[in-house]
């Protein structure tokens, strides 16, 4: 039977009495700050250089790394030993290793694996920011006001803006890089943390090595043929320079051991403005000398305007 509406009211009013009840004895609710927002994609966003990932002797000897770093030849560049925490990066290694992709890329200038900018991981999914959480550490690490000071320090070369621009890069058997200055936009310091396997250390018979040239009877713009300073890619060193337009040139060596890559992070920090004489760097020179080469005018070839042959598409297929 349907309840009366007396028998209703009685019992709204119980459930009423009930809430009342268990109102009174919840306790009051917690007002939670809320969170701060995440930074913006490709900036440093203000991280504090958290404890344990920097080699605190490594920041303690910036003055003394200056000093060495503004006399090195061909030009300033210096590469420190131990600068982090080895097992943050074993750690690193093995989340590149088991859960980053790396895309096989070759032109006439390079031949190695990379993956893709590695600047934005904090704009990353929550599952897949799980699995890289030592790489967030160092990436932040890296671009803190703390370690950029200490770049700064060392460099000399002003306030480094706090641009993220790094990516992982893979060289297998063969691999390299070949001779150029870096210069693009506003770069102002290249570096390269060395992740080679540290329980096989890399000798020089396994090439690789980082090499920097001279310039060729001291004129800018033209290096020597060979290098004069090379540096092994060995675990946990860290090698930067100032980049110079038509001065910086460097390479990679080819990779001649087929049992082990070698394996970096690598990138750039960057200036409000691009340096002095950018427009005199190897890639402007190039891209001002393929815009002359496009307007030369070509004679047409009599009857080649019709369209191609099968013969003469199975030539080109080949």
């Amino acid at each position: 039977m349907p309840p009366s509406k007396k028998g209703a009211a009685a019992n709204g009013d119980a459930a009423d009495a009930a809430d009342a009840v268990a109102a009174a004895a919840a306790p009051p609710a917690k007002k939670l700050k809320p969170a701060p927002p995440p930074p913006a994609a490709g900036t440093a966003g203000g991280y504090p250089l958290e404890p344990g990932i920097v080699n605190p002797e490594t920041l303690a000897a910036a003055e003394e790394l200056a000093a060495k770093y503004q006399a090195a030849q061909p030009y300033k560049h210096t590469q420190v030993i131990n600068p982090f925490n080895p097992e943050l990066l074993r750690q690193v290694r093995d989340e590149i290793i088991n859960n980053i992709d790396a895309t096989y890329k070759e032109t006439d200038l390079f031949k190695l694996f990379q993956t893709g900018d590695m600047g934005n991981l904090d704009q990353l999914d929550p599952d897949t920011a799980a699995k890289l959480p030592g790489l967030m550490k160092l990436k932040r690490a890296l671009y803190s006001d703390e370690f950029r000071q200490f770049v700064t320090t060392v460099t000399g070369c002003g306030g480094l803006h706090t641009r993220t621009d790094c990516s992982c890069n893979v060289y297998a058997y063969g691999c390299h890089l070949l001779c150029h200055d870096d210069v693009i936009a506003n770069r102002r310091v290249s570096w390269i943390i060395y992740l080679s396997d540290p329980d096989d250390p890399w000798t020089a018979e396994d090439g690789g090595a980082l090499e920097l040239f001279p310039l060729e009877g001291g004129d800018k713009h033209t290096p020597a043929p060979n290098p004069t300073v090379s540096h092994l890619p060995t675990f946990n060193t860290m090698a930067f320079f100032t980049v110079t337009p038509g001065v910086s040139f460097h390479s990679v060596q080819e990779v001649f051991t087929d049992s082990k890559p070698r394996m970096s992070i690598s990138g750039w920090y960057h200036g409000d403005t691009p340096p002095e004489g950018a427009d005199k760097a190897s890639l402007a020179q190039l891209q001002q000398r393929v815009r002359a080469e496009a307007v030369v005018q070509h004679t047409p070839i009599a009857g080649g305007e019709g369209a191609l042959s099968d013969e003469d598409l199975g030539k080109l297929i080949r």
